[in-house]
């Protein structure tokens, strides 16, 4: 029996992994229909990944973007399975519960038991007494504006109010920094950790939607990666059938020709029936230019700074005093511009031989974008002395390695919910065009896959019905 002609034809702009979701979704859509579908992915790099990016060198395996994910979306486990990757999904070491920031010259463990953080020093007596009050503040419940005068509130207000200041100041920034790389002053709440405000809008207090979570028996999401490293799942994607990955072929322009579309690139252009673009921000902002110019403008007020990604391997003796443990972050203000860093052999089984110790720091963002700059020597120097600083390791590397993000992570700055309001409004009328990505739902892996399947979800109804 001969298959059905194509009912359309989805270009997809990005091979990472929100784009590949929405390819895979589209599939999914046209195989449940019946029904044909053409799906083509054009990817701007030799190969599929985007930010999720695996490398293998000097028998370490290293993860130069996002390190892992949060299994906290069906859709991310529904394309696990469909790659067939259930038994390549690896769970931290038990000594990754342990995390740590550095403090007032030391590292302090972010302990869940209550009396061992008192002692940790991460907060004052004052910090302590502010932050046990916490369920006694009374709360914004639904309905209620965002802020005053209806303003967006910043992560590090919401935070302050909540909390107190010294925890927003001590704790959540910190933890801030090691998510987006950035100023907790400078982020929604609302937009970058909207778990957080619905957990106040739900129950009032953080501390009673967390013993209301306990009491169902509710785990909190698991943070998870896989044994061959993140990169195996959009190359899992890329090799099912129905999809068809075009590397090497970078798009620089999207255009409307009345209710089809045309996509510009560098080997030629490719006629769309409808189009999803999950490429970086500056990348997104150009390409949506030619569908709409209001739209391009507001993603070119999402500020994207740069990192950069250090590798650092030693011999196991170097690091024999320091305790197993995820890693630490670094508050501001303690003359260190390491963000964090994260013990990769201490946290996934087969990051590297036994025998080493291999670190993950991080640097730049939006509270430092100049140290993302430094030529690969400087930041090598760099990172030596601030890992002999925080956590003692006074040795030669055995191994380096460093990796450059020009456009990392966005940044939701308050204001960001109104932005993705105005943008949906705009595009709402375009039918056939999507956004995916991390530019406005999320900057997690998971949730750009979940932002990207449901991209190609909508796009694949469309060209169905």
């Amino acid at each position: 029996m001969s298959e059905p002609p194509a009912a359309g034809r989805l270009v997809v702009v990005g091979g990472g992994p929100s784009g590949l979701a929405a390819a895979w979704k589209a599939s999914v859509e046209a195989d449940r229909a019946g029904a044909s579908l053409e799906i083509v992915v054009l990817e701007a790099d030799d190969q599929v990944g985007g930010k999720a990016r695996t490398e293998h060198a000097a028998d370490f395996l290293i993860e130069t973007g996002p390190q892992g994910f949060l299994d906290d979306q069906p859709v991310l486990r529904e394309m696990i399975d469909a790659c067939d990757l259930q038994s390549d999904v690896l769970a931290p070491e038990p000594a990754a519960n342990r995390r740590y920031i550095y403090r007032g010259g030391r590292l302090r463990e972010l302990s869940r038991s209550p009396l061992a953080f008192a002692r940790s020093g991460l907060l004052g007596p004052i910090g302590l007494a502010r932050l046990a009050m916490e369920p006694l503040v009374p709360g914004r419940r639904n309905g209620d504006a965002e802020g005053t005068a209806g303003e967006d509130e910043s992560l590090f207000d919401f935070a302050a109010r909540r909390m107190g200041r010294q925890a927003a100041r001590r704790l959540i920034s910190p933890v801030v920094l090691g998510i987006f790389a950035g100023d907790a002053r400078q982020l929604s709440a609302a937009a970058a950790l909207p778990r957080l405000v619905a957990m106040e809008r739900a129950y009032g207090s953080l501390f009673k939607a967390m013993r209301a979570g306990r009491r169902r028996g509710v785990p909190p999401p698991g943070h998870r990666t896989f044994l061959q490293g993140i990169q195996s799942l959009p190359q899992g994607i890329a090799a099912l059938p129905g999809i068809e990955v075009r590397c090497n072929r970078r798009a620089t322009a999207v255009e409307r020709r009345g209710k089809h579309f045309t996509v510009v690139s560098s080997t030629g252009d490719v006629a769309a029936d409808a189009v999803v673009v999950a490429a970086d921000l500056p990348a997104a902002a150009d390409l949506v230019e030619g569908v709409s110019a209001d739209v391009a403008r507001e993603l070119r007020q999402i500020e994207s700074p740069p990192m950069a990604v250090v590798h650092t391997a030693f011999e196991a003796a170097a690091a024999a005093h320091i305790e197993p443990a995820y890693g630490f972050l670094v508050a501001r203000g303690e003359g260190i511009r390491m963000l964090g860093c994260q013990y990769e052999t201490a946290t996934f089984r087969g990051r590297g031989p036994d025998g080493a110790f291999l670190a993950r720091s991080m640097f730049g963002g939006s509270v430092d974008p100049e140290a993302a700059e430094l030529d690969d020597d400087g930041l090598i120097d760099l990172t030596r002395r601030e890992l002999r600083r925080t956590v003692g390791i006074d040795a030669e590397p055995t191994w380096t390695s460093v990796a450059r993000w020009p456009h990392a992570i966005p940044q939701y700055a308050p204001g960001h919910p109104e932005r993705v309001a105005r943008i949906n409004a705009a595009l709402d009328p375009i039918t056939g065009f999507h956004l995916a990505g991390n530019a406005l739902h999320g900057v997690g892996l998971s949730r750009a896959i979940a932002v990207g399947a449901e991209c190609g979800e909508s796009a694949a109804r469309q060209l169905l019905n």
